[in-house]
């Protein structure tokens, strides 16, 4: 399992205990730089150090990591479960009850001993009919594998009406709006630049002498027309683009009302992600 980037983690070490102290975020650096070197009972010593010092129950599932990747499964299981029973509300609780059932899946009931046979039952002759056949142990059922008579998996939830085709539209119904804004707001400067260049040439003093032309006059205004022009072309892109994703939104809805509702979009946990934040993500 790859580490996540420092930060990221160091933000998931704040959690419900506040800010991480200063020996907690270079305990935490030291083993992320020990494991990522194949060093994994160095980061291991350094997290413990790490937890020891506030006991934040965010280490312990880098140490179950660190246990795992020496080849310790067992020590990795009590520090997962360890970690649950301290943080018992834990967002990535799914993950790591995932991790224990892959470390540690539960053993199959064993088979039932035949019952010796009724002392008073008639004897039989040894070969004269078949042996009774034994029962045998259900297999056991994986979690989340699929269930064979509804068709859908035991983790899925209730679909939440989210799904690819309703969640581009609404997202091309925001660019719209946004393209739409831009396009006001170059406008609204194409029309103050043309203002400006009007004001040039009507220009009269308190005589009615008008504006005497002169290089620095003329360059004014021939910088006030480029704006001008560039301000309006960016206005005339803005309002293409809002036309686009209109029509993109516009046919998304429609496809969305024609078809049963189903691929809902939900927050999932990653498999084998360490960290609160960084174990979850969209899937459709």
């Amino acid at each position: 399992m790859a580490p996540l980037p420092v930060v990221a983690l160091l933000l998931t070490l704040a959690g419900p205990h506040g800010q991480p102290s200063a020996d907690e975020q270079r305990l935490f650096t030291a083993g992320e730089k020990a494991f990522a070197a194949g060093d994994a009972r160095g980061a291991e010593r350094a997290w413990k150090e790490g937890y020891a010092v506030a006991h934040d129950p965010a280490f312990l599932v880098r140490i179950g990591e660190a246990q795992e990747k020496a080849g310790a499964p067992a020590e990795a299981v009590e520090s997962y479960r360890r970690y649950l029973r301290e943080a018992p509300d834990a967002s990535d609780r799914a993950d790591i009850e995932q991790r224990l059932a892959r470390l540690a899946p539960a053993p199959a009931a064993a088979a039932p001993q035949p019952q010796p046979a009724d002392k008073t039952e008639a004897p039989r002759d040894f070969g004269s009919g078949p042996a009774p056949a034994l029962p045998t142990a259900p297999a056991p059922r994986v979690a989340g594998a699929a269930d064979t008579e509804s068709g859908r998996p035991e983790t899925d939830e209730e679909e939440s009406g989210w799904n690819a085709f309703n969640v581009t539209a609404w997202c091309a119904t925001a660019a719209t709006a946004l393209l739409l804004g831009t396009a006001a707001f170059f406008g609204a400067q194409a029309s103050s630049k043309e203002s400006d260049a009007n004001r040039l040439l009507t220009f009269r003093d308190e005589d009615g002498v008008p504006l005497t032309y002169t290089p620095a006059v003329a360059r004014q205004y021939e910088e006030t027309l480029a704006d001008g022009r560039s301000n309006a072309d960016n206005a005339k892109l803005a309002l293409y683009g809002a036309a686009g994703a209109a029509a993109v939104a516009t046919v998304f809805f429609v496809i969305d009302g024609l078809r049963p509702a189903h691929n809902a979009v939900a927050i999932v946990p990653v498999p084998g992600a360490p960290g609160a934040l960084a174990a979850w993500s969209w899937r459709f």
